[in-house]
């Protein structure tokens, strides 16, 4: 196999080159940083940041360069700062080095985290050295940087990089078939789905699970590959269907992971991944990979070093994040810095621009705007988004769906329904239900929907709020802050209106899905922003009506003023008035029986594998002559 490039790192600058310009470039990099400094749009002072960065290393008089950069970061904005640090990685004057190892010594975050990966693009110093090794001991997330840089340090030294593929394992040929690995380690995947919803994993743990299965159905797939992360005794392998099982890998200590602390475990990840790709080193290998995530970061890097082909379901995410809390007023300049260091937005952002610039195929979700967002935010060009990328919408597991309303229909009772009613005071048990299920998180805004329900009395009065997901016994930190507030939001009214029933398998939560349906409730979806939206899609399976954010993947699929009501959920008000418009749709003759044949027909986990199959096996054409 041909030589690896030295770095695997899908968030490695790539190389300039720095040796072709006569003229000096200082007013370009003035110009640029004015532009930088004057862009009203935080995303699109990113795609200025990259441009600065590129100027700066085409500068034919650098050491003038750096003086300019070293007065950014020493007195500007907080974004403007961080972009400074950035192209001084990429400056050839010892002043850049002085300035980065001056940042990382003062320890302030994100900027000395910054410092550390620019420097990575740089040559080594005994002084750097031990500066990176104090931020390693330091842990968390920068510390991922800086063992980020000592690594590129000790690769450059090497004759051959250490990512050149090493056969550990030789394969069973086996079968012809495709084996396809999906990782994604913050979610808990068994048979019976009952972890899903807890901690960091929300719809995409449901996705994996039943879309694993559906895959594994083809006839071109020989296998699928789940990867998730082992808690305390569970086993390392499990088999979910005939062709579809669980790995499970080790990583840090047994209990709670949160996404943002796991960054520091990255070289564990990888190594624990290549280990599990080396296995199918002569089979017909597909990694789908989709959060911006450290498994999904790790998973890049060891495909690359195997040779095996990376699908990524490319989303402009953080992008649409930032862009989403600046227009609620949550986010500026002024507190960018405070928001990147627990975000991780700048690195994110460069990882997800590296994936699909580097992924042998994309995958998008349907949204109105997602091919000119793909060009606008991450930087793609047109020409290869229109070769390069293939939508394909989300699915559910209908038949779920449907053995939840047959259940009903048959005068089961559900024992998850029964909870509810029991625990509700006496004179609320015959309400209907507004519900939603997803992740525990002040993103997923289920305090805003307990704000909008208690701030109308002709709602609070004729409605409960049922939230399903979570841990509620042992939550994790963005689920208690979510829990308070809650609390917060319901305080002042009716005993009963709220509901927190934790994580479901997905029977019990069709189950209560059914039971809303059947009784004249709806659901809620109040997120920040939803990339597609599974269990919106499930609900509308059910019959249910939705209400769903604008913003997104909905409006695809929501018709507004039938199926559903969309809206700016972020917004008291505007989410009070979808409520009570959604209501009025529940009894609308045929819209049920609307809503459940587009899912059916459109948007099932069986349509969603078919669509994938087709690009798995335009990537790996078989071997097997016809």
């Amino acid at each position: 196999m041909d030589e690896q490039p030295l770095s695997n790192d899908t968030t490695s600058e790539p190389p300039l080159n720095t040796g072709t310009s006569d003229a000096h470039c200082g007013d370009a990099l003035s110009a640029v940083i004015n532009e930088l400094q004057a862009e009203p749009r935080l995303t699109a002072a990113l795609r200025h940041a990259e441009t600065l960065r590129v100027t700066a290393a085409l500068g034919s008089e650098p050491a003038i360069d750096a003086e300019q950069l070293a007065a950014v970061v020493r007195d500007s904005d907080d974004l403007s700062a961080i972009a400074a640090i950035h192209a001084l990685g990429a400056v050839a004057d010892s002043l850049a080095d002085t300035v980065l190892l001056d940042v990382v010594l003062q320890g302030e975050e994100p900027f000395a985290g910054h410092a550390a990966w620019a420097l990575g693009a740089r040559g080594s110093s005994p002084e750097a050295i031990i500066a990176l090794v104090d931020l390693l001991a330091a842990g968390g997330f920068t510390a991922m940087l800086a063992e980020r840089t000592l690594l590129e340090w000790a690769r450059a030294g090497e004759s051959r990089p250490p990512d050149a593929p090493l056969r550990r394992f030789m394969s069973d040929p086996g079968t012809d078939g495709i084996v396809v690995i999906q990782p994604f380690l913050h979610a808990r995947i068994d048979a019976d789905g009952s972890a899903l919803g807890a901690g960091d994993a929300g719809g995409i743990a449901s996705l994996l699970r039943s879309l694993g299965s559906a895959l594994g159905r083809l006839h071109s797939i020989d296998e699928v590959v789940t990867v998730t992360r082992r808690h305390a005794d569970e086993p390392r392998s499990e088999l979910l269907t005939a062709h579809h099982r669980v790995e499970r890998i080790d990583v840090g200590t047994s209990g709670n992971l949160p996404w943002r602390e796991a960054w520091v475990h990255r070289v564990q990840i990888e190594e624990a991944l290549l280990a599990l790709g080396e296995r199918y080193a002569h089979r017909r290998v597909v990694w789908h990979l989709r959060m911006a995530d450290v498994g999904t970061l790790a998973a890049s890097a060891a495909a690359r070093r195997l040779g095996q082909r990376v699908v990524f379901t490319a989303a402009p995410d953080p992008h649409i994040v930032i862009d989403a809390m600046q227009d609620h007023g949550r986010l500026d300049r002024r507190r960018f810095g405070v928001e990147e260091a627990a975000a991780q937005f700048w690195f994110r952002a460069r990882m997800v621009e590296r994936l699909a610039a580097h992924a042998d195929h994309l995958v998008v979700l349907p949204r109105p705007s997602i091919m000119n967002e793909l060009v606008d935010l991450i930087g793609l060009d047109a020409v290869d988004v229109a070769r390069r990328v293939t939508v394909v919408p989300e699915g559910v597991d209908v038949g779920e769906v449907e053995r939840a309303g047959a259940r009903l229909r048959a005068g089961h009772t559900s024992a998850a329904v029964a909870r509810v009613i029991q625990s509700l005071p006496i004179e609320r048990r015959g309400l209907p239900w507004i519900i939603t299920v997803g992740r525990l998180h002040p993103s997923k805004g289920p305090q805003r929907i307990v704000d909008a329900v208690a701030a109308d009395p002709s709602l609070s009065e004729r409605v409960n709020v049922v939230l399903v997901g979570g841990d509620i016994v042992s939550p994790s930190a963005d689920e208690q802050s979510t829990i308070e507030l809650v609390r917060r939001a319901a305080r002042d009214s009716h005993v009963g209106l709220v509901t927190l029933t934790g994580h479901l398998p997905p029977a019990e939560v069709s189950d209560l899905v059914a039971h809303v349906v059947a009784t004249g409730g709806i659901y809620v979806a109040a997120s920040d922003k939803e990339e597609f939206g599974l269990a919106i899609v499930e609900a509308l399976a059910a019959g249910a009506v939705v209400v769903a954010p604008r913003r997104g993947g909905p409006s695809t699929y929501v018709e507004d003023g039938r199926t559903g009501v969309l809206c700016d959920a972020s917004t008291a008000g505007e989410l009070t008035a979808a409520i009570a418009a959604a209501l009025a749709l529940v009894p609308v003759a045929g819209r049920a029986a609307r809503a459940s044949a587009m899912v059916r027909d459109n948007l099932s986990v069986e349509r969603m594998a078919e669509r994938l199959g087709g690009v798995y096996r335009r990537l790996v054409p078989s071997k097997v002559s016809a």
